[in-house]
């Protein structure tokens, strides 16, 4: 009997053949759930999210997935973002959500937002969160992203620091060493958060504008200043949003250089790639990435 495969289908099995060879060519430090860090790829993130979600940002369609965002620029570590409101028409992360973390099982360390892009959260989807971190063996966190609002008084973040405590108490009594990640922007930098910042653990640093891209090591400097003992990651864009296109390559020369030099001295525990949903769009900041990656990421660390 002849079978004849839907396109649809066909489609899926070329996608599976890709997944499959990807994770086979990625370095073994880099698939491994149990390795210590010893390189410079077990500290590099892709910050993802649904397939197409930045379609109303950037206005050109995307069809890569978080886990291909991984797979193509060979690295080990992701963050799983939920779309925002204005985003969700064009795709985001249904439940149930433990589903999209079988494409993830060959990574290291998965993290999830509770509160995703435009500060974005509900009740039910973040119990559903909390309830996959005690499963999923490589869940190692949660999000927070545009958790913070930009205000001194009143409002300052999504959640009162009452309800960001229980979130802590509830990952504590998973019995598993989970962190709380937070989106801290540059114009965040000074205003009074230190009653939040008390209950999150790592601080991962975002400049959204290009031309302030040349200022990653005084805003560095400034947040070690400010929250000498707080856990710090870099953020980098791979594309500017409000431009539309992507970051110019000397930039991200600049900032990948400068975060290595970072990784190098321990003043950071890891460099962020914003995002899957850029990564096949032709940017030229997108494949000079991949290439620095291919050339720095056995590099070992101290």
């Amino acid at each position: 009997m002849t079978i004849v495969s839907r396109p649809s289908e066909m489609r899926s099995l070329l996608s599976l053949a890709v997944l499959i060879a990807a994770v086979i060519s990625l370095p073994q430090q880099a698939i491994s759930q149990t390795s210590k860090p010893e390189t410079v790829r077990d500290r590099l993130w892709v910050f993802s999210f649904a397939t197409n979600s930045d379609f109303v940002h950037v206005g050109r369609r995307s069809v890569m997935s978080a886990a291909e965002g991984n797979f193509y620029l060979g690295v080990p570590n992701i963050l799983m973002v939920q779309s925002s409101a204005k985003e969700a028409p064009y795709g985001r992360f249904e439940p149930p959500f433990e589903q999209y973390t079988v494409a993830l099982r060959p990574l290291k360390n998965v993290v999830w937002s509770l509160v995703g892009s435009g500060g974005f959260h509900k009740a039910e989807e973040t119990a559903e969160v909390l309830a996959m971190a005690k499963r999923v063996p490589n869940f190692r966190g949660v999000m927070l992203d545009d958790f913070f609002t930009g205000k001194a008084e009143g409002a300052r973040a999504q959640w009162t620091v009452e309800e960001l405590a229980d979130v802590r108490r509830k990952l504590d009594q998973t019995g598993k060493k989970l962190d709380i990640f937070a989106t801290f922007y540059v114009k965040h930098f000074e205003l009074p958060l230190k009653d939040y910042l008390d209950l999150i653990d790592v601080l991962t640093l975002w400049n959204m504008a290009s031309d302030g891209i040349r200022n990653v090591e005084d805003n560095l400097q400034k947040v070690e200043r400010l929250y000498p003992h707080k856990r710090k990651m870099l953020g980098c864009y791979l594309v500017d949003y409000p431009e539309k296109q992507g970051v110019p390559v000397d930039l991200m020369k600049h900032q990948c250089e400068v975060g290595l030099r970072w990784l190098q001295q321990g003043r950071i525990e890891g460099i962020i790639f914003m995002g899957n949903t850029t990564m096949d769009l032709g940017f030229e900041s997108v494949e000079w990435t991949r290439r620095w990656i291919q050339e720095v990421g056995d590099t070992k660390l101290k």
